[in-house]
């Protein structure tokens, strides 16, 4: 049930969501005196396909001077959503962070693997180590600035104690440790934790990540047109931000409410941001939330993230989550370096890089696969650099400047 912190937001939310062209031309024939969150059912939802088309300045519900920060999500299919951040949103954002089980406290050094570039959580785990009085380390990621070599130096030559980024990245900096002869586990005494966001990670892909560097491995949720929605304690579970977002768990079409705990899409209000609120942001990430009464002392919502719809296969009457075929995946032995999974007629093929691939029987591996994900199996073991190119990891060549003067010697 809402509390009364989650009403007063609420209501504060639609006063102020009216200030952006696309919800007062949104919510223009709805009646919203008197609406609270038990009436939330009767406002329309945003969809992704409203933000894209709306364009960057629809949403915008403040001032331009007040904005501090624009970012915008990948657009890897189709036109980016967009994002604004005030001072106070970043300032709100940061605080999510420090939510999670990671405590981060003025000793640590964070070394932020996630890009700088659009991309919102650099920006919001840097505010949460300023706010603790934690140190930074920006090593971007896809940047030719700080290559995967440099990344490991810096580690270990500064004894950075938090690494944080995408979890294709500690998998990657592992297999790079690897190649030049290092040890994750052993050669980086400093690190504490790592902390990732952005990619899905379903508990044998957190299981496998803590492995490779032995230490415990903190998730997050969230996106970048909505901050972070959920942080995960030191107990593994994931605790809504309830005093920054409204998270419903819809059918399929958006209709009505799936039972509580099981398997359906988020929609989610954020109650506390100013630059670009969202109403029922339909956001086609599949979900459950549960009401929790953690080991930690938090009560209220934990959620589970399953994957997006995008990635959702059907094989017959099987209905498949990304989070079902990482779990599968991340039970190999040994796991693969990476993986590909491609949607067939009947059924699922595999391919499957690994260092130690010649510890793996095909016939084995087809039989756990087709076991675990209850469809028919095939799969191809991959010894080129088709999934991933070591060369091109190992590579140290920092970009540098040009020189635009060259002197007389």
């Amino acid at each position: 049930m809402p509390d009364n912190d989650q009403e007063r937001k609420f209501k504060d939310l639609l006063a102020r969501i009216l200030k952006s062209p696309l919800y007062k031309e949104k919510l223009s024939k709805n009646n919203l005196n008197g609406v609270g969150l038990e009436h939330i059912q009767t406002l329309p939802l945003t969809t992704k396909e409203d933000l894209r088309n709306a364009g960057a300045f629809a949403h915008l519900a403040v001032e331009m001077k007040e904005v501090a920060q624009y970012h915008e999500s990948t657009g890897t299919t189709g036109e980016p959503s967009s994002s604004w951040f005030t001072q106070e949103d970043l300032r709100t954002g940061g605080r999510q962070l420090k939510e999670c089980g990671v405590r981060l406290t003025a000793d640590d050094l964070v070394l932020i693997r996630f890009p700088y570039a659009m991309s919102l959580p650099a920006f919001l785990m840097q505010q949460a180590a300023w706010q603790t009085g934690a140190g930074v380390v920006p090593a971007s990621g896809r940047t030719v600035v700080t290559p995967y070599p440099r990344v490991l130096q810096l580690m270990e030559r500064l004894s950075v104690t938090v690494a944080v980024g995408l979890p294709r990245e500690f998998e990657l900096l592992a297999e790079t440790a690897r190649l030049i002869g290092s040890t994750p586990s052993n050669n980086f005494p400093a690190l504490r934790a790592i902390c990732v966001a952005g990619e899905l990670m379903s508990d044998k892909r957190k299981e496998h990540i803590e492995k490779l560097w032995s230490v415990p491995v903190f998730n997050m949720y969230g996106s970048t047109e909505t901050a972070n929605i959920a942080t995960m304690c030191e107990y593994g579970e994931m605790h809504i931000v309830e005093q920054d977002f409204y998270v419903e768990v819809l059918q399929e079409d958006g209709a009505g409410p799936t039972a509580h705990g099981e398997r359906g899409f988020a929609a989610i209000t954020t109650l506390s941001h100013q630059g670009s609120p969202l109403l029922r942001y339909f956001n086609d990430d599949i979900i459950s939330v549960e009401h929790s009464e953690c080991a930690c002392g938090r009560t209220g919502g934990k959620l589970e993230h399953y994957g997006r719809r995008k990635d959702r296969v059907r094989i017959g009457d099987t209905v498949l989550d990304a989070v079902d075929l990482q779990e599968a995946i991340y039970s190999l032995s040994p796991t693969p370096d990476a993986w590909k999974a491609i949607e067939q007629e009947n059924g699922l093929h595999f391919l499957l890089d690994s260092h130690d691939y010649g510890k793996w029987s095909e016939e084995a591996v087809r039989y756990h696969l087709s076991g675990k994900l209850r469809v028919p199996v095939t799969i191809e073991i991959v010894a080129d650099s088709r999934l991933l190119d070591r060369a091109e990891l190992v590579k140290n060549v920092p970009s540098i400047k040009p020189v635009y003067i060259q002197k007389f010697s």
